[in-house]
């Protein structure tokens, strides 16, 4: 009877320290799992964050795009009027968001409003000259772009854009933006995960989302941070990492492991890790798939509306988008107007040089067409050697502006070495809304400009042609 007692509390001792060893292994997994995803929940706010920070700097140089245009519109009539000033800057604010004023420095004169920023005081806009004139002199000459931050009755962003005709070589545009709706805007927009972020301009706070943790006493959180540098902006971008539903899910299974493990015995634990392990697969499985799904569809919807050589829209998107431009514009009574694009000079670098170096031609002029033109017009490739642009809140007077800077562009390439093959340039036709058109009747005006564009500049070439005879 004793050696039976025995033998029981010898099974009972091994059982006991079976499940207690299972129990340490369980936890010592738990905790292991938790490692891992704060590691990996650290290196996925690190890629957050670096993509936060890139996006921002292209935010504020598209953002730099309506000075550009008003440089360029300068640049081009250097003389106008008050009136005109004024109507130019009125567009410029009413179409960028966040965009409070315009204004111009000539020589060492003091800045000029074309569109006073009304929602600040004036005590506001003295210290913004003294901000600027102080810029400039520690910048030198205005002859690069500069954008500085400061803080007054609230953050506010200050750009220049040099002008580069020779009467304006001394003169730069000003534009000034309401910093914090504009970082609002741009957090919300890219953030898709609750992700704490704050950006700072020295010690000074210039935006902080609402669920940024304030480091306590007792329990400090993980910061990640990026600087951001541009022109005379020095801030730091700094990211918590998020509560994600993925770091939840891991936490929550670990603790219901422990629990099991140090409760149930040795059949339920292992016959729990078979379900859990097999759940696992099946959601692994299922994501797999899902993600795959995805992915095909959204490359499928890309190729729909991309044309594969150049990576713009193509034909059947722009028709559909131009249509709903029309319609936007005729019901709310805006202006709009395209540009029908063709490449002068194509034919010849196809017969000479072959179909690859055409290819080649069409790339290096999609490209140049997005540098040249704004985020919100619409570039598509009508077909060939054609290009067409949707310009959404654009008159006659800037859509012509356009067309001529577009004329003036050359596409240069390898090309170029070739005594047989003429310049690639750009001829451009300009269609716009005007009375009870048709949306077939604006692209079918613009495709009557764009030959009457070839035209003459053919005409002029062959003019140039017989006087260097």
């Amino acid at each position: 009877m004793g050696g039976l007692r025995s033998r029981r509390a010898r099974r009972l001792l091994s059982a006991c320290v079976a499940t207690l060893g299972i129990g340490a292994v369980v936890m010592g997994a738990a905790v292991l799992m938790r490692w891992q995803a704060s590691h990996a929940v650290q290196g996925d706010t690190r890629v957050v964050l670096n993509q936060a920070g890139d996006q921002l700097l292209r935010a504020f140089h598209s953002r730099r795009g309506t000075l550009t245009l008003l440089r360029d519109t300068l640049d081009k009539a250097p003389n106008l009027n008050d009136a005109e000033q004024q109507a130019l800057a009125d567009s410029a604010v009413a179409h960028t968001r966040h965009l409070l004023g315009v204004g111009l420095i000539r020589g060492n004169a003091s800045l000029v409003w074309w569109k006073t920023p009304t929602s600040v005081s004036a005590r506001t806009r003295a210290r913004l000259h003294r901000a600027i004139a102080r810029h400039i002199r520690l910048r030198g000459r205005r002859q690069v772009p500069g954008t500085l931050s400061m803080d007054v009755e609230r953050p506010l962003l200050v750009m220049l854009e040099p002008l580069r005709a020779t009467p304006n070589r001394s003169s730069s545009m000003v534009g000034v933006f309401d910093l914090q709706p504009l970082l609002a805007d741009f957090f919300e927009l890219i953030l898709q995960q609750p992700y704490p972020i704050q950006v700072l301009d020295g010690e000074e706070v210039l935006y902080r989302s609402a669920r940024w943790q304030i480091p306590g006493d007792e329990k400090r959180p993980l910061v990640l941070e990026q600087p951001i540098r541009l022109d005379a902006l020095r801030w730091t971008v700094q990211m918590q990492p998020g509560s994600t539903r993925a770091a939840k899910t891991i936490s929550i299974f670990a603790v219901v492991l422990v629990i099991f493990g140090v409760i149930v015995g040795l059949t339920l634990i292992g016959l729990m890790w078979l379900l859990v392990l097999r759940t696992w697969i099946l959601q692994r499985a299922v994501v797999r798939r899902t993600a795959a799904l995805r992915r095909t569809l959204a490359r499928v919807r890309q190729l729909a509306v991309t044309d594969e050589l150049t990576g713009l829209y193509n034909r059947r998107y722009f028709l559909e988008r131009w249509q709903w431009e029309y319609d936007r514009a005729t019901r709310y009574q805006r202006d709009l107007a395209c540009l029908m694009i063709d490449v002068d000079g194509f034919k010849q670098v196809n017969d000479f040089l072959g179909h690859d170096a055409g290819d080649s031609v069409l790339k290096h002029v999609a490209q140049e067409l997005r540098a040249q033109l704004r985020q919100a017009d619409i570039l598509a490739r009508f077909g060939g050697d054609e290009f067409i642009v949707a310009l959404p809140e654009t008159g006659l007077a800037q859509a012509t502006a356009v067309a001529e800077k577009l004329r003036s562009v050359q596409i240069e390439g390898p090309w170029t070495a070739h005594p047989q093959v003429g310049p690639v340039r750009l001829s451009a036709g300009v269609g716009y809304l005007h009375g009870e058109q048709s949306p077939e009747q604006v692209l079918h005006y613009a495709d009557k400009a764009l030959y009457a564009s070839r035209r003459a500049l053919r005409r002029r070439s062959v003019h140039a042609a017989s006087s260097t005879r």
